[in-house]
């Protein structure tokens, strides 16, 4: 690595920790979404509900459910459960629907707390909810600044004198419209509207609520505050209960592709490999490498293409014996330096030793020869015999094996 580069990078690192303790030097923005899981811990989580939920039900069990209703036990038999869903929307399909109806139906007890109630469920309980979306702003570190709205009990043994206050923000969805033949209002805003009703199913009962805010951390840790949630709660009986956490904002298969990868064994270790193949290129790669040694071509036998060059040159100024005494000393060059034959004497030994050697047949040779004899004993050459030497001895040269 060069010095110029490693310069860099130190000041590259400097400023990663610079960002870095910038970072975590700045104060931390509340998470305001909402999720309602018994495992987060933030405002609008359940976690604070979830360590108190055993002591709700005093004579029966709390059990967390993660999968869909028509996956859980189709048990339909006389002993009675609650189920307790607390979610921003609640709208399940019809099937699911159904399901549920005919637990109800048989005696079970359905608590479902939402702001957003639609879908076949709110069409098969007949109800409608107010076109109200709670909004929180995200730069907020407190809502007691917001404006107040008061819910309060219609039941005497659980109403508040003056009431419960909470933001109206988060308290304004009401029930707008529900069926008063097998409806029970159990709680209202400070405008006097629905916010907590019961409807009767046949040997149980759907508690339908508008505000699930009221039930996560954020309001069941304030003194003041948390009894309205185990209050609504208290309306279920002491029964084994289902407590859901498939029907999130927050749950697993739908809240973020990390948490869905490190919840599979095989992909876990997946991914782990492939970080620490990555990491393992990082420090192999960032090594000095040496540089590519270049190739260096085999020295090229230029001696035809200089003999060409020199006789084409006497060519173009008519000397032709002379390019005839070139032609025929650099042949027999060749044939010394390339098949190893001694060219003192030209006799036919030496033109048989040339033949077997050049894999060229000796009558070939032998022509090559006679021409160049013949050549040399006139006084003068043309062109046309000049040129008909040089294709021999061209032709010798490119089928020569050596």
């Amino acid at each position: 690595m060069k010095k110029s580069d490693r310069k860099y990078i130190i000041i590259l690192g400097l400023l990663v920790i610079l960002a870095i303790v910038i970072k975590l030097a700045e104060p931390k923005q509340i998470d305001w979404s909402q999720s309602y899981s018994f495992s987060e811990k933030k405002p609008f989580g359940a976690f604070i509900l979830s360590e108190l939920s055993d002591n709700l039900f005093n004579e029966g069990s709390v059990t967390i459910i993660n999968s869909p209703i028509f996956e859980l036990e189709s048990d339909f038999s006389e002993l009675s459960r609650n189920w307790v869903f607390i979610n921003s929307t609640f709208s399940l399909d019809e099937f699911e629907s159904t399901i549920l109806r005919d637990h109800v139906d048989l005696g079970d007890f359905i608590f479902v707390s939402a702001w957003d109630i639609k879908g076949p469920f709110a069409d098969t309980l007949g109800i409608e909810l107010s076109q109200s979306f709670p909004y929180i702003d995200p730069t907020a570190s407190t809502l007691d600044s917001l404006t107040q709205s008061t819910l309060n009990f219609t039941n005497p043994d659980l109403k508040r004198a003056n009431g419960w206050s909470f933001p109206r923000t988060l308290t304004n969805v009401y029930f707008s419209k529900y069926d008063t033949t097998r409806t029970t209002v159990l709680g209202t805003n400070g405008e006097g509207k629905a916010n907590f009703i019961r409807v009767d199913v046949g040997e149980g009962a759907f508690y339908l609520h508008s505000s699930p805010f009221l039930f996560t951390n954020y309001f069941v840790k304030n003194p003041a505050k948390y009894d309205y949630a185990f209050k609504a709660l208290s309306y279920l009986p002491n029964q084994e209960t289902y407590w859901d956490e498939y029907y999130k904002e927050g749950r697993i298969s739908f809240n973020s592709p990390m948490r869905y990868i490190v919840s599979n064994e095989n992909l876990k270790w997946a991914w782990f490999i492939a970080l620490t193949g990555i990491f393992l290129f990082l420090i192999f790669r960032g090594r000095r490498t040496q540089r590519i040694i270049p190739e260096i071509p085999k020295v090229k036998n230029s001696s035809l293409e200089f003999a060409e060059t020199i006789g084409n040159l006497y060519l173009n100024s008519g000397t032709h014996k002379d390019i005839l005494a070139k032609k025929v000393q650099f042949f027999l060059d060749y044939i010394r330096t390339h098949l190893h034959v001694d060219t003192n004497h030209i006799d036919d030994r030496t033109i048989t030793t040339i033949a077997l050697r050049s894999s060229i047949p000796k009558e070939d040779i032998t022509e090559i020869f006679k021409h160049i004899e013949t050549l040399e004993n006139k006084a003068q050459i043309t062109n046309s015999e000049i040129k008909r030497i040089t294709e021999l001895i061209d032709k010798f040269y490119k089928n020569s094996q050596r």
